[in-house]
């Protein structure tokens, strides 16, 4: 159960992380490559640490609500799954702000 939470989950992150960096490839536009680099590096990081962190997180939460709840093991999953991918997906909105406005700063650092 808490390798298919944890794939589960991590597949989802990642998904939304390549849309998000797709977003912020087109929110790049306009900056040179020597001040988008750190913005691009900054979201791979966040969307590669995120996936792992949160697939981890979300397993270990699954398997505490088996233990500790009337959850079934299906129902643990099930919310695990999404509560975590939702609070991903936050993370990574935040991401790609904190990426734009690095990009600003590298943008008046020349």
């Amino acid at each position: 159960m808490r390798i298919i939470v944890f794939i589960l989950t991590a597949i989802i992150q990642l998904a939304a992380a390549a849309a998000g960096f797709l977003l912020l490839l087109l929110g790049m536009n306009g900056y040179s490559g020597d001040q988008a680099k750190p913005s691009l590096i900054l979201d791979i990081v966040l969307a590669v640490g995120s996936a792992l962190g949160l697939g981890v997180v979300s397993a270990y939460a699954a398997k505490r609500m088996v233990e500790r709840s009337s959850f079934g093991r299906l129902g643990a999953s099930a919310t695990a799954v999404v509560s975590f991918s939702i609070i991903g997906a936050l993370i990574l909105v935040v991401g790609f702000f904190a990426a734009i406005a690095l990009a600003e700063v590298m943008r008046g650092m020349k």
